[in-house]
C-alpha cells in the first residue's frame, strides 16, 4: 500500500514537473492526423482487392469488435466512399498517410525518451527511420491483437455456447482470455519501452508500465461493456460528444496512459538506482 502511494506522489510530481499533460496533447494530436486517415487506405486496399466486400465487412467487424469502437470504423469507411481521385491522386493521398503515420509513431518515441528524462542523442533522419520501422512492426503487432481477440473473444466462446457448455465456464473462459490479451499487449508495451529511449532499458524496468497500461485499457473495456453499457443512456451521451470531439478525447486519454506507463517505469528504475539525467 505505501508502494502505491509513493507512486501516485511521484506521478503527480511529474505532471507538475514535466507537463506530461502537454505532452499527451502533442501526441494525441499527431496520432489523431494519422488514424482515420490511415483506416480509410486500409478500407480501400480491401476495396480494391474484393469488390463488393466493404458491406460485409462492416456487418462483420459490427458483430465482432466492441461496440465503442465502430463509430470510428464507420467514419473511415464513410469517408473512403466519398468521390475518387486518380491514380496520382491516390498515390499522393497514400504517401500522406505514410508521412502522418510515421510522424505519430515519431511523435510516441520523442515523447517516451523525454518523460523518462534520457536525452536524445538521435539525429532527425534516425528518427524518421525509427518512426518507419516501429510502424510496421505496430501493424504487424496489431493485426495478431485482432487474430487474438477475434479467436479468444468471439470463436471459441460461440464453440462453448453452441456445445451448451456451463454459463459459468463460459464466464471464466472470458476472464482468462482477457488475461491472455492484456498479457500480449503488456509485452508489445514492454518492446516499446525497452526501444524507444536511446539508451535501452532491461527487460524487468520497462515491464511495470507495460502492466499498468495494459491493466488500465483492460479496466477501461471492463467497466464499458460491465457497466457504463448497460447503466448509462449511452445514446445521449454520444449524441453531445459525437463527431471529433469524442474521438479527441478517446486519442487523448489513449496518449496520456500511454505517457503514464513511462512515468512508472521511470519510478521503479529510479527507486532501482539507476538515475538519468533530467534534460526536457
Amino acid at each position: 500500500m505505501d508502494e502505491f502511494k509513493n507512486i501516485l506522489t511521484f506521478v503527480s510530481g511529474q505532471i507538475k514537473e514535466n507537463r506530461l499533460l502537454n505532452y499527451a496533447a502533442q501526441l494525441s494530436y499527431t496520432v489523431l492526423l494519422a488514424f482515420i486517415p490511415l483506416i480509410m487506405l486500409v478500407y480501400n486496399l480491401v476495396n480494391w482487392f474484393f469488390a463488393d466486400l466493404n458491406d460485409r465487412v462492416l456487418n462483420t467487424l459490427q458483430s465482432l469488435l466492441p461496440s465503442f469502437l465502430m463509430p470510428l470504423i464507420e467514419t473511415a469507411s464513410h469517408n473512403a466512399n466519398g468521390p475518387q481521385t486518380s491514380a496520382w491522386g491516390n498515390l499522393v493521398f497514400g504517401f500522406l498517410i505514410l508521412y502522418l503515420s510515421v510522424s505519430a509513431v515519431r511523435s510516441l518515441i520523442i515523447t517516451i525518451t523525454k518523460v523518462m528524462g534520457v536525452p536524445e542523442t538521435r539525429n532527425y533522419l534516425v528518427l524518421w527511420e525509427l518512426g518507419f520501422v516501429y510502424l510496421l512492426f505496430f501493424i504487424a503487432l496489431f493485426l495478431v491483437f485482432i487474430a487474438l481477440y477475434l479467436f479468444t473473444q468471439k470463436i471459441i466462446t460461440s464453440a462453448f455456447e453452441y456445445m451448451s457448455l456451463g454459463t459459468l465456464l463460459i464466464r471464466y473462459w472470458r476472464l482468462f482470455s482477457l488475461i491472455l490479451i492484456a498479457a500480449y499487449l503488456a509485452l508489445t508495451l514492454t518492446l516499446l519501452y525497452m526501444y524507444a529511449p536511446p539508451k535501452r532499458l532491461s527487460f524487468l524496468n520497462a515491464l511495470p508500465g507495460s502492466i499498468f497500461v495494459s491493466l488500465g485499457w483492460l479496466c477501461v473495456t471492463l467497466s464499458y461493456d460491465g457497466f457504463i453499457q448497460n447503466y448509462f443512456d449511452i445514446h445521449s451521451l454520444t449524441l453531445i460528444l459525437e463527431g471529433p470531439f469524442s474521438f479527441i478525447i478517446v486519442i487523448y486519454c489513449i496518449s496520456l496512459v500511454l505517457i503514464f506507463g513511462s512515468v512508472v517505469n521511470l519510478y521503479f528504475e529510479d527507486t532501482g538506482g539507476i538515475s538519468h539525467e533530467k534534460k526536457l
